[in-house]
């Protein structure tokens, strides 16, 4: 039976790229739906939803909507005694919660959360409108789905499913980084920062020059929410840059990689010291002296730094060792992406490794499981790749060429000699096959094949043996 084109007269046809468009679309907010969902389901979690560091952002989001700073004080400490009466009555204890002190804290000590104006600025409008709870976690929330549809983006550029990148999204949420993402702290927007910048340089290494602003941005978005996150990051950036030369044509991406985490350290390192603001040692000194109240300053901050990461690990390595989920997880997502996405491989590991020079700065047990929440970034990667793998149904899709970031051109089109089969009538087509980036999954090319021609659009990140 003959379809009958009920599009207005004069309207342009339906292109390659418009079909296109509405696929990945299609795709994005089913990857957000899923995030949601999840997102909602730890929210649930008895757990408390904000801490100590909690009062101060919502302190500060409302002063950044106009709120005076003693009236912002007293809101912020009425919100949190609520959640943590509401997180005694889930665990069926008295809630004891009358009053959240609030005063008595050094200037010192607030000027380092007046140094990280990121995540309560970015909550400031839903502040004002929804008010200073609710505000809170939908900026949260938000932050925890653009992360999301971050994962999706990096994982199916580095690996070509896209069944990939939607799994990987459902593993993110689950494994415990979920939890730490649902609560009222800094970490949904540092995991979307970091995650940006995998996908910057994952693009980057792709021979797509725009990977080197969603590097710079992010990396600007990271030291505005917690310098050390974007310190950290950047340091990683340059290592994974250098890491990606060693035989390497073209070497401009991977230079390109290491310069930008170069110029971001050097970057903030100026920005710190003309805006005095409160770097490493002012860190030590709040950790030394318990914030500045029980103690004074220590003579040889980082002296002492060493010293307590010399009692802090081997008893947290002993610790691990009696449990290894993490370690065998993380051990599992390194063999993997070594193994079949090589050319990211150390851009995810060393991601990963970030929470480890949190804790260096920063060795104390109550911090552990949330400074190690980017470790399971790469695990999710892998659990995703490994989970699509299995199934072995969902629609593959051209791998880190193909897809193209909104307002982006679309890399170098293939030369016409190689273009794909004419396609099928519409009453034949199905829902996925509207698409070039639909369609069966592509077959993993052998080692040598990247030497002897070039990779076709949808085959995944490889490298070469």
């Amino acid at each position: 039976m003959d379809t009958q084109d009920v599009r207005p007269a004069g309207a342009r046809p339906w292109g390659p790229r418009a079909r296109r468009g509405l696929v990945e679309t299609a795709w994005l907010l089913l990857v957000v739906a899923i995030a949601a969902l999840l997102f909602l389901a730890r929210y649930d979690d008895p757990r408390r939803v904000a801490s100590g560091d909690s009062y101060w952002y919502m302190r500060q989001a409302l002063i950044f909507t106009g709120v005076d700073a003693g009236e912002a004080a007293r809101a912020a400490s009425r919100q949190l005694c609520r959640d943590i009466n509401r997180s005694l009555r889930a665990r069926r204890a008295e809630p004891t919660c009358r009053g959240y002190r609030t005063g008595g804290y050094s200037p010192r000590y607030v000027a380092i959360f007046d140094s990280r104006p990121g995540y309560p600025l970015f909550a400031a409008p839903f502040v004002a409108t929804l008010g200073l709870w609710r505000g809170m976690m939908a900026a949260t929330m938000v932050l925890a789905l653009l992360a999301a549809a971050l994962a999706y983006l990096a994982v199916w550029l580095a690996s070509g499913l896209r069944s990939a990148g939607v799994l990987a999204v459902v593993a993110l949420f689950v494994l415990p980084a979920g939890f730490w993402m649902s609560r009222m702290l800094t970490e949904s927007g540092t995991l979307a920062g970091y995650l940006a910048v995998v996908l910057g340089a994952t693009l980057l290494l792709r021979g797509r020059r725009l990977g080197l602003p969603v590097i710079l941005v992010a990396l600007v978005w990271l030291f505005l929410v917690r310098s050390a996150s974007g310190m950290a990051m950047a340091l990683i950036l340059s290592a994974a840059g250098l890491l990606a030369l060693p035989g390497r044509r073209p070497r401009w991406p991977a230079v390109t990689i290491a310069a930008a985490g170069l110029l971001a350290v050097l970057g903030w390192q100026i920005a710190a010291w003309t805006l005095r603001l409160p770097g490493l040692n002012e860190t030590i000194q709040d950790f030394a002296t318990r914030h500045f109240k029980q103690r004074a300053d220590v003579p040889d901050p980082i002296g002492w730094l060493i010293g307590r990461n010399l009692d802090f690990w081997p008893s947290r390595l002993a610790a691990e060792w009696a449990g290894p989920a993490m370690v065998v997880a993380f051990l599992f997502a390194a063999a993997v992406l070594v193994l079949r996405m090589r050319p990211v491989a150390a851009l995810w590991i060393l991601t990963g490794l970030t929470g480890i020079l949190m804790l260096v700065a920063h060795p104390v047990d109550s911090e552990f499981d949330r400074m190690m929440a980017p470790i399971w970034l790469p695990v999710a990667c892998a659990f995703g790749y490994a989970a699509a793998l299995a199934t072995g149904r969902w629609p593959a899709t051209p791998g880190p060429a193909a897809p193209v970031p909104p307002g982006a051109e679309s890399p170098v089109p293939a030369p016409p000699a190689a273009a794909s089969p004419a396609p099928a009538p519409p009453a034949a087509a199905s829902p996925e096959a509207a698409s070039p980036a639909a369609g069966r999954p592509p077959a993993i090319p052998r080692q040598g094949a990247a030497r002897r021609r070039r990779p076709e659009a949808g085959a995944p990140l490889r490298a070469p043996r």
